[in-house]
């Protein structure tokens, strides 16, 4: 199940965690939801991106994918 959540703590600070997305899957959709939030007249500025375990394990097989059929 995809789920995308929004938390903000007392200083206006804001977190989304994006879980379920396989690999830029997940960036894929946070820009999406920077583009509706920006036409809704909210400025967004992304302080740093932090790929989850998600990302990285549906990276590593797609390179074995790729990388399985050489040699």
């Amino acid at each position: 199940m995809k789920e995308i959540v929004v938390e903000v703590d007392r200083d206006g600070k804001v977190k989304v965690l994006y879980r379920g997305f396989a690999g830029r899957e997940c960036f894929e959709e946070a820009e999406r939801l920077y583009k509706l939030l920006r036409a809704q007249g909210l400025e967004v500025a992304i302080e740093y991106i932090v790929p989850t375990q998600e990302y990285y394990t549906v990276r590593a097989k797609e390179k074995e994918v790729v990388g399985g059929g050489q040699g």
